[in-house]
């Protein structure tokens, strides 16, 4: 096993620069994953530690080993790809055992090897059929199999769950957890799907055009966000924001129409910035209405109801708050209506305020 260390990583296609001075230190056996929307360089990022990208700037170490110059067979790592990329002609036993049939690896080292990674994959009785034969959950399973029998340092996956449907998704998910948790492999793992981030990372890497916007754990990342982008790409429902400012005294928030005292968690970022443009962030989760978060010490706000999204387990509730709209996540017998004038409880405890200009995240 081994842990990789990305420094001040820089990647320009021509004249335009699209990795920006990255640095990331992946620990030996942990689970990362590189999240973000499309064009924000996750992938980029990827295949120039698997090789298949040349760097611009920086260095990459795989172990103590500096590779920026290694190609990718030379790196001993193994990549999962998107499309899964089996030989349509060949078994699964022989697509698993492909990569190391080219290493000259001795025969019965190679059935010990191939039959142990299908047990674990719980693919051990689909050996003899070919890719056209298995769906898209069982074809991805044989594309990890393939990397497993190589036993790598790392393994490197780039959305390997894009193409499947969402139960399927779910699943291999799963798995993959599963899978990460017996071999104790390091994992670089990218997506677009803040979900599969969520479950899957010890720590997240979330990048925005070409840098990386907070590094830290999933639990860091949705409590903690270091700037609104991370907040708003977190969750589902993502965190709602109220544009607003700073008054003077009392450490408010002020949206015209709706003022909010502060918490002391945030006061002193909130005396240091009076009078200038911010956003409140709060999790759908921590707005109430019907009476709950009694537990908590909350700021209570006047809201309409606008629309009812029932979730069976729970119901979501977009509400009007002055000129401006938030999701409610609440419990499924909520008895509001659309158009009802309601009481809406904001969890102080768990307010964000954010820099309107940059979006960098206040806290005292």
């Amino acid at each position: 096993m081994a842990g990789v260390e990305i420094r001040q990583i820089v990647k320009r296609f021509g004249d335009v620069e699209v990795i920006h001075g990255i640095n990331l230190d992946i620990r030996d056996g942990e689970f990362v994953v590189f999240v973000g929307p499309s064009g924000c360089g996750k992938s980029t990022l990827l295949r120039m530690i698997a090789g298949l990208e040349s760097t611009t700037g920086g260095d990459i170490l795989i172990g103590d080993t500096r590779v920026n110059e290694l190609p990718p067979r030379a790196r001993d790592i193994a990549m999962v790809f998107q499309d899964y990329a089996l030989y349509p002609h060949k078994s699964v036993f022989e697509n698993m055992a492909f990569g190391l049939r080219l290493r000259k690896t001795p025969e019965a080292d190679i059935q010990a090897r191939v039959k142990e990674a299908a047990a674990i994959l719980r693919i051990d009785h689909l050996l003899e059929r070919k890719p056209r034969q298995l769906s898209g959950g069982q074809r991805q399973r044989v594309a990890m199999g393939r990397s497993i029998v190589r036993n790598p340092k790392c393994f490197l996956f780039d959305e390997p769950l894009s193409n499947l449907d969402a139960q399927l998704r779910n699943e291999m998910r799963t798995e993959i957890k599963k899978l990460h948790a017996r071999l104790g492999k390091t994992i670089i793992y990218v997506t677009h799907d803040q979900v599969e981030a969520m479950t899957l990372a010890d720590r997240i890497a979330v990048l925005s055009g070409g840098r990386v916007m907070q590094y830290a754990t999933p639990d860091e990342i949705y409590h903690r966000p270091a700037a609104k982008f991370v907040a708003g790409f977190t969750g589902s429902p993502a965190m709602n924001f109220l544009r607003g400012t700073l008054a003077a005294g009392a450490e408010r928030f002020d949206a015209g129409t709706v003022q909010i005292v502060l918490p002391k968690s945030l006061s002193s970022a909130a005396r240091a910035r009076v009078g200038q443009a911010v956003e409140l962030g709060i999790r759908p989760e921590d707005i109430a209405i019907a009476g709950d978060l009694q537990n908590y010490a909350t700021a209570t706000v006047a809201a309409s109801v606008v629309v009812l999204e029932p979730l069976g387990a729970e119901t979501l509730v977009t509400l009007r708050i002055g000129e401006q709209e938030v999701v409610c996540r609440t419990r499924p017998d909520v008895s509001a209506q659309p158009g009802q004038t309601v009481e809406a409880r904001l969890r102080l405890d768990k307010l964000h305020l954010f820099d309107a200009t940059n979006g960098v995240a206040l806290r005292s």
